[in-house]
């Protein structure tokens, strides 16, 4: 382990956790972000269905997102299957050592729930949704069934969503953002636009403010060859930490209609 690594011992433990949970089930890590203060927690009738909202308390707040669910949830693959990774480390790279059998290890998206649970004291609103992987379920039930609090997080300054595949890339798709939102992300964190095709929970999300999703680091996402770079997480995580602590403006959307694109990240 080096320098860099060995100065954020408590990061790396955070994630480690997170990437520890079983791939399987959600239930733990909505158990986790449910039993912090202030957390509103809802969920609907059917399986997915569910979300946790804790309001930030500055003024300037922005709304982070994380999906709980991976595409190996019991929901998707059936109750009598069940996927529990072995985790592992070698220079630099978690991966899943059960590598022989067809699941990775979920960092798609629990390296984004990580890096939230991280920021969970920074003033800004966290929101943890379900159902990601299969169309947005957790994200459509906030939307559709929860006007109180969707009103509520398009009235942040913008939202970042942590639950893009390589180390420094982000995606708008196709929410009608302003060319001055995509210039601060890539001034501020150095990230390049990877285009406009599929979709995430902030497509469903953002109604009146901008929104992108940021890389986190994990590659080979959907596949038992998922891994996580840890040195390219744990710099994002730094660097959008830092750019969270200063003063945040308004980025809203502009009239444009959204578009329709495939589903796939």
């Amino acid at each position: 382990m080096n320098i860099f690594e060995t100065k954020h011992k408590e990061e790396r433990k955070i994630l480690e956790r997170f990437l520890s949970i079983s791939v399987n089930n959600d239930d733990e890590i909505f158990d986790i972000f449910k039993n912090l203060p202030n957390a509103t927690y809802r969920q609907g009738e059917r399986p997915n269905e569910r979300f946790v909202y804790i309001r930030g308390t500055r003024d300037d707040k922005v709304l982070l997102v994380a999906h709980a669910d991976t595409v190996w949830d019991k929901n998707w693959i059936g109750e009598d299957e069940k996927y529990t990774q072995k985790l592992g480390y070698s220079f630099g790279i978690y991966y899943n050592k059960n590598s022989f059998l067809d699941f990775g290890i979920g960092a798609d998206d629990r390296a984004g729930c990580a890096i939230l649970y991280l920021l969970r004291n920074s003033g800004h609103s966290i929101l943890i949704v379900d159902g990601e992987e299969h169309c947005q379920v957790g994200s459509k039930f906030l939307k559709n069934a929860n006007k109180d609090i969707f009103d509520e997080i398009n009235n942040h300054c913008y939202a970042l969503q942590f639950d893009r595949r390589n180390k420094r890339d982000y995606k708008c798709y196709n929410i009608p953002v302003e060319a001055n939102f995509k210039e601060f992300i890539e001034k501020n964190l150095e990230f390049s636009d990877a285009g406009k095709n599929s979709k995430t929970d902030i497509v469903v999300l953002c109604d009146k403010i901008c929104g992108a999703n940021l890389s986190v680091g994990y590659y080979n996402e959907h596949t038992r060859l998922e891994c996580l770079d840890y040195k390219d997480w744990l710099k994002n995580y730094i660097n959008i930490s830092q750019m969270l602590e200063n003063k945040q403006i308004q980025f809203n959307l502009n009239n444009l209609d959204k578009e329709e694109d495939d589903l796939s990240k």
